[in-house]
C-alpha cells in the first residue's frame, strides 16, 4: 500500500466516525461541530482524489456557509 492509500483510508475512517457522531450525539452544538469535521474530511478526500474544484466548493459553500 502506498502512502496515499493509507492516508485515504485513515481520512475515510475519521470521516465515517464523525458522520456517525453527527447523528448520535444529544446536543445540537456538538452535532454541528461533528458535521464540520465530516465536511472537512470529505474535502480532504476530494483533494486526495485530485478534484480540487469540488474540495474548494466543499470548503467554501458547505463548511463556510451552511455550518455558520
Amino acid at each position: 500500500m502506498s502512502t496515499a492509500q493509507i492516508l485515504f483510508i485513515l481520512v475515510a475512517a475519521v470521516t465515517l466516525f464523525s458522520a456517525v457522531m453527527v447523528v448520535s450525539v444529544r446536543r445540537i452544538m456538538h452535532a454541528a461541530l461533528w458535521l464540520i469535521v465530516t465536511l472537512l474530511g470529505v474535502a480532504i478526500l476530494f483533494v486526495l482524489l485530485q478534484a480540487g474544484f469540488f474540495a474548494l466548493v466543499q470548503v467554501l459553500i458547505y463548511i463556510g456557509a451552511i455550518s455558520i
